[in-house]
């Protein structure tokens, strides 16, 4: 989905079609409220389903000023989670189970941790980096947590990575060696933090975040 949606904007962008980086900006300024709803509705819909909560704030970043651009993302983030939820919640705790599994294998301690404290796991999974979106969301729906505090987890562990993601995009769409050394920082800092309360877990967050990677090192 990366590379359709790659190739997607190359095509558009390429003038194929009399579209370029500014007649759609001049769309966008246009039309924003439009504009804006349109692209938080696709950010909602493709990441509901796995596609890269990056990319999509990416092609953000060259449309909107950061700071609708982090309302936009965050609309994005919370509507997509509460779909996950919900879906979650409907196939069941077997399902996601041997979904999570599939990813990573056996998961050793992982299912005692997310009953321990379902808020602190859905809020540090999130916080994570480079843990799939899918995975807290999925998480959250078989937890006995209730819908509120999973959103207020979510938004919660979102919000500095958003924040520093587009601002690291900016950086390297519009140079900025001192945006993007922030940012790099501050996504470093919030996923160690993170880490660090869930130490003992570290290898089956690794396990289902990078499935095919852990196989091959094993």
């Amino acid at each position: 989905m990366v590379f359709l949606a790659a190739s997607l904007s190359v095509v558009i962008l390429s003038g194929y079609f009399g579209l370029n980086q500014s007649t759609i900006e001049s769309f966008v300024s246009k039309n924003q409220s439009s504009t804006a709803l349109i692209y938080t509705l696709l950010f909602i819909g493709l990441t509901s389903f796995s596609f890269s909560v990056s990319v999509i704030t990416g092609v953000g970043v060259l449309f909107f000023p950061s700071f609708k651009i982090i309302i936009y993302a965050m609309m994005g983030i919370m509507g997509s989670s509460i779909i996950d939820f919900y879906i979650s919640r409907k196939l069941g705790r077997n399902y996601i189970k041997n979904y999570l599994e599939k990813r990573g294998g056996k998961l050793e301690k992982f299912e005692e941790t997310v009953e321990k404290n379902p808020f602190k796991t859905t809020f540090i999974l999130s916080a994570i980096f480079f843990v799939p979106p899918t995975i807290p969301n999925f998480l959250g729906g078989i937890m006995k947590i209730n819908l509120k505090n999973y959103a207020i987890a979510t938004f919660l562990g979102n919000i500095l990575n958003t924040i520093f993601t587009i601002y690291l995009i900016e950086g390297f769409l519009y140079p900025n060696p001192y945006k993007i050394s922030i940012s790099i920082a501050g996504l470093i800092f919030v996923t160690s933090v993170s880490l660090y309360f869930y130490k003992g877990e570290i290898k089956d967050i690794l396990k289902i975040s990078f499935p095919w990677s852990f196989r091959k090192i094993k």
